[in-house]
């Protein structure tokens, strides 16, 4: 990613299905709160964007990044920010 990604994270209480909530923001100029750190049942580890609920009660991303190498970095810095928790 040629853009410079800041991640701030906060970590979730035990009693929390997610494990971490934070933002990234792109340049200093674009933020986007609402990043999740989860876990999967596997017990692997990825980053959950920001999401609402639709009328059918299913739970839609609201922004999300469309290129591959955009969401690997992304999923990457945040991780290894979490991990620092």
């Amino acid at each position: 990613c040629s853009s410079d990604l800041e991640v701030r994270l906060t970590k979730a209480p035990d009693s929390d299905s997610c494990l971490a909530y934070g933002s990234i923001t792109f340049d200093g100029d674009f933020v986007v709160c609402g990043i999740r750190v989860l876990k999967t049942k596997e017990g692997n580890l990825f980053v959950g964007y920001p999401s609402k609920q639709n009328n059918k009660g299913e739970y839609k991303d609201i922004c999300f990044p469309m290129a591959r190498s955009l969401r690997e970095d992304i999923s990457v810095r945040v991780i290894s920010e979490y991990e620092k928790l």
